[in-house]
């Protein structure tokens, strides 16, 4: 992860492991791909930085974005229920 502002920044295996085990990079990417329809509910909320390099380049995700996402996808309700790495139930799973 980099930091910069005052904001950290990873790829999308980088923010999953920070999330958590129940997190995968293409959960991040799904994320990122969501917030680019207007009719889904995470629309703006984690838009992807793609910065050209070797082979297919970088993207990259801010981790704050990543979090509010994640506390907003916890909390719906729906689909399988995810535990903490000690196996501990959210609230509201």
């Amino acid at each position: 992860m980099i930091s910069l502002a005052g904001h950290h920044y990873g790829t999308a295996a980088q923010i999953a492991h920070a999330l958590g085990p129940d997190i995968t990079a293409a959960r991040v990417r799904d994320w990122a791909r969501r917030s680019r329809h207007t009719d889904d509910r995470l629309h703006g909320l984690l838009p992807a930085r793609h910065l050209p390099g070797r082979g297919r380049g970088v993207t990259w995700y801010c981790h704050d974005q990543a979090v509010h996402v994640e506390m907003l996808t916890r909390t719906t309700g729906r689909g399988r229920t995810r535990v903490e790495a000690h196996g501990v139930r959210y609230a509201g799973s």
